[in-house]
């Protein structure tokens, strides 16, 4: 944290520099290390004026505060800094603390797709081959990913779907 503190129209004294820097020493948690910070006091008519800049990583935060005393004017300036501050560091963990919940959330729906029901979502190409019953059977159980088989029943010459039961057993669907 490099503090640079800048007068203007009044002359900053040792006292006043050690004040500010002290003032500054709990901004510590707020990681201003790499920061930028220039407090300028300055005397209009009877006022006396506290404008502290920070630069913090690209954030550019500037306050400004007047008072009659100059060390009031300093301790408003800073308090609104740190509350200034603070926001910024609850905005930015309620912001990750957000997305991580939204990126949860959606790892969970990510595979599912919309309610299509009733549409045809999917199309797949079979070749009956013309087979008989045992022959679509044994060939149904040669295949254990495969649930059923589309054949040419040679028997009645017409498109049968053999498919395996839950029990085990087989069924066969037949035009009428």
């Amino acid at each position: 944290m490099n503090i640079k503190v800048v007068g203007k129209n009044i002359e900053i004294t040792e006292a006043i520099r050690e004040y500010i820097e002290k003032r500054f020493e709990k901004f510590e948690k707020f990681e201003l290390d790499n920061s930028e910070i220039t407090v300028s006091c300055s005397v209009e008519r009877e006022e006396q004026i506290v404008d502290i800049q920070i630069n913090k990583s690209g954030d550019f935060i500037r306050i400004e505060e007047r008072n009659n005393d100059l060390y009031a004017s300093i301790d408003l300036a800073i308090d609104r800094v740190a509350r200034q501050l603070r926001k910024d560091k609850e905005k930015k963990l309620d912001k990750s603390r957000n997305e991580s919940l939204k990126d949860k959330i959606m790892g969970i729906f990510k595979d599912e797709t919309p309610d299509r029901t009733g549409e045809i979502t999917k199309t797949k190409v079979y070749e009956a081959k013309p087979l008989s019953v045992e022959d679509a059977k044994l060939k149904l159980l040669d295949k254990k990913e495969d649930l059923f088989i589309v054949f040419n029943n040679v028997e009645t010459n017409e498109i049968n779907v053999l498919y395996k039961r839950e029990d085990g057993s087989f069924g066969i669907v037949v035009p009428e």
